[in-house]
């Protein structure tokens, strides 16, 4: 083997040492000219010597890598690596070459390549292969480059062996300083003889929506870009199913994903809501009925899941994907938790058959307690498995567990590997694809390396609910898993299999007493190289935000109660206080906030729509008689079952009975007859109140001042003594009247005949 051995960041620590001299340099120099701000101009051109190490100075230039082909080195093959190297300095580069350099001794655990990844470890690594990448390199320049690492150059002393590589860049500027750029990748290694037995590995993936509240809320073209944004082309679901749609995954699927359309169950409510239906079937009275622009954009992703779904073991999420480690420890969040379970899934029907009786929370610990909680809330479809993290059954210094495990108490577990997971959640950029891909075959190599000649060994991999990856890099590393020889595909059916005869094993950390504990990854596991994707965050649904949702439903009921729009109101808002129990809102509490404020705006729209005009005082001067009332519906659609209760503030006044259920057409009003009786005389305040069946309050309380002035009982006997005095006066005149000369028979003249 040729080539000359370099102790890490060898050249780095030139430069760094050259970029300290010139600065001390000109840091003296000024201090002779001008002692006074010598120390000022020594901080603004070498601000390293100010406060910072030098050191810590980030490296003017940027390099990554394209591909490493072939991703695995085995005998006779010469790797070639491909990749590209930025200037991010302000000054031109000359004279840029290129390094490979490569360690002879293995990574002999899973910690070291997360040290090698992390730039965490020094290790002496040989340069096996150089390159010039041009003659100069401008500011924001970037130029490509190629490194082949012949076969001889790769150590072979074991069967297999994960070797550290670094790719380095160095050039001088025209000063002649250094500059120096690094990125640090993998090589798995295999000789000749296979000495292991392979690892079998199955891929877990969620098709989840994003946690936007525009998806929520009434039919609008801000609602209808949201649901392209989110399920679109080009979408982060879209990509997601061209990455995974030719490889051997489980898909886990949110029903909610197919549109708005989807009845939503009605969750924790204290009344009993509405029945829910489709908008575009049930189109508010009075109106054209018009599709649900949403639906175009969903129906085209179910009919691509409905394509792809032979080729795929399919999962139901319970609807909304509801966070169960969040629900599980709360009353009111276990009765959500069931009825959202006990929902039929709507997958079945759109796309395929799909298993809902398996569990997965997004981060806990699986503790008697709460695996009889989940028991309790699967007990609609059963509960037959749960995924968990593999690093909550291990101990911090032992092996990385098995896929398929169980627990204390006899339920099967599909344990997801961290490391390996969260490598895969890094695949969302093309310029670290090649890095990620020889990531992950090193981790899982070294995984091989803790038990190498153990059988029946499984990985799972499960990705987090906001998995991202590039569908490029996907189907690349796919490709390169496909050619490890260490791994075996599987599916997740035949883990559960293996899980139901499994040992049990104890999740480590368990009470038997707690309900949820976070877990936290083993030592063996990976250190990210980024932010950690698969940490789920704290999760916004507190026993506080929980109680509002029973309230609030029933109102929505309440209210949807009087609407003629065929229970739009009641299906599109009771989804979304439904959708507020999502896993998706962890990290994103504001998403619950813009929801229940989007419900209140609702529910006031039309409930300040609907009231009594207001009509003044009126005078009412009878002992019982009736009295009009006005009701105005503002609302486009008509109003039924609305209560008008009217009370008066003192008992002069009784209503009685009060007024039956009100019908209003839309944009119209009603005059209401009330029968009152007056009971003395004064001025009244009536309190004219609209309420739904169920007692939710509409607009705002009226009042009518009434004047009332019934007859006193005196004026019934001075009535009564003037009809008897016009009866008395009518008698007495037609006595003095006397009888008429035509009316005395003797005044008749016979008549005279001729």
């Amino acid at each position: 083997m040729t080539g000359r051995i370099i102790p890490a960041r060898v050249c780095r620590q030139a430069a760094s040492a050259t970029v300290l001299a010139v600065s001390l340099l000109t840091a003296s120099l000024l201090s002779v000219l001008s002692p006074a701000p010598a120390a000022t101009a020594a901080a603004a051109l070498a601000p390293g010597v100010a406060g910072a190490p030098v050191a810590a100075l980030k490296p003017p230039l940027t390099v990554s890598l394209t591909a490493v082909t072939p991703t695995i080195s085995v005998p006779k093959a010469p790797i070639t690596i491909t990749g590209s190297v930025r200037n991010a300095g302000r000054v031109s580069i000359t004279s840029p070459v290129a390094s490979a350099l490569i360690g002879q001794s293995s990574l002999t655990s899973r910690q070291a390549v997360s040290d090698w990844a992390t730039a965490a470890s020094d290790l002496p690594l040989v340069e096996v292969a150089t390159t010039a990448v041009g003659k100069s390199l401008a500011p924001g320049a970037v130029a490509r480059f190629t490194l082949t690492i012949p076969a001889n150059a790769i150590s072979r002393a074991e069967s297999f062996a994960v070797l550290p590589v670094r790719i380095e860049v160095a050039g001088a500027t025209a000063s002649a300083t250094q500059e120096y750029g690094e990125v640090h990748t993998f090589l798995p290694t295999l000789a000749a003889i296979k000495r292991f037995v392979p690892l079998s590995i199955a891929w877990l993936v969620p098709l989840t929506l994003d946690p936007d509240p525009a998806l929520l809320g009434n039919a609008s073209p801000a609602r209808t870009a949201a649901w392209a944004r989110a399920v679109g082309p080009g979408s982060r679901l879209d990509r997601l199913i061209q990455g995974t749609a030719d490889a051997e995954v489980t898909w886990a699927i949110d029903p909610a994903i197919l549109g708005p359309g989807q009845a939503a169950p009605a969750v924790a409510s204290s009344a009993t809501p509405s029945p829910t239906s489709s908008p575009s079937q049930s189109p508010a009275q009075g109106s054209t009925a018009t599709a649900d622009p949403v639906r175009a954009v969903t129906s085209a992703l179910a009919a691509r899941l409905r394509a792809a779904a032979p080729w795929h073991i399919l999962w139901s999420l319970p609807y909304a994907d509801p966070d169960l480690a969040a629900l599980l420890p709360v009353t009111s969040g276990n009765r959500a938790l069931t009825a959202l379970v006990s929902h039929p899934s709507s997958l079945d029907v759109a796309i395929g058959p799909a298993r809902a009786d398996i569990a997965w929370p997004v981060a806990a610990t699986l503790t008697p307690l709460t695996q009889a909680r989940l028991g309790s809330a699967f007990a609609a479809p059963g509960l037959t498995a749960s995924v968990t993290s593999a690093s909550t059954l291990s101990s911090p210094s032992g092996p990385t567990p098995n896929a398929s495990s169980k627990s204390t108490s006899g339920l099967p577990l599909l344990a997801y590997d961290e490391s390996l997971s969260r490598t895969v959640a890094q695949t969302s950029s093309k310029a670290t694809g090649a890095i990620t891909i020889q990531r992950f075959l090193a981790d899982s190599m070294a995984l091989l390396g803790e038990r190498p000649g153990t059988p029946n060994r499984s990985v799972l991999v499960a990705e987090p609910r906001t998995f991202a990856g590039d569908p490029t890099v996907l189907r690349s590393l796919f490709a390169a898993v496909a050619k490890a020889p260490w791994l075996i595909p599987t599916t997740t059916e035949q883990l559960l299999a293996a899980s139901e005869v499994a040992p049990e094993v104890p999740s480590q950390g368990a009470t038997g007493t707690s309900g949820i504990t976070t877990s936290s990854p083993t030592s063996t596991a990976a250190t990210p190289t980024a932010a950690d994707l698969l940490s789920p965050g704290i999760s916004p649904l507190t026993s506080d935000q929980l109680a509002t949702i029973p309230d609030t439903l029933s109102t929505i009921s309440g209210i949807d109660s009087i609407l003629g729009d065929g229970h739009l109101f009641a299906s599109t808002w009771t989804d979304a206080q439904t959708q507020e129990l999502s896993v998706r809102w962890r990290n994103h509490p504001g998403g619950l906030t813009a929801i229940d404020a989007a419900t209140r705006s609702a529910i006031n729209t039309v409930s300040s729509s609907v009231r009594v005009s207001p009509s003044g005082s009126v005078n009412f001067f009878a002992d019982r008689g009736v009295m009009q009332v006005t009701v105005v519906n503002d609302l486009a659609v008509p109003i039924h079952d609305v209560r008008l209760t009217m009370t008066p503030a003192q008992p002069r006044l009784r209503v009685e009975p009060q007024p039956g259920p009100l019908r209003i057409g839309a944009k119209a009003r009603a005059n209401v007859p009330l029968q009152v009786t007056a009971i003395a005389a004064g001025l009244v305040d009536v309190k004219a109140a609209l309420t739904t069946p169920n007692g939710t309050p509409l607009g705002q309380n009226a009042s009518v001042t009434v004047r009332v002035q019934p007859p006193a009982t005196w004026i019934y006997w001075v009535l009564g003594a003037l009809a008897g005095v016009v009866l008395v006066l009518g008698t007495l005149r037609s006595l003095r009247r006397g009888s008429t000369r035509a009316s005395r028979p003797d005044a008749q003249e016979p008549a005279v005949n001729d």
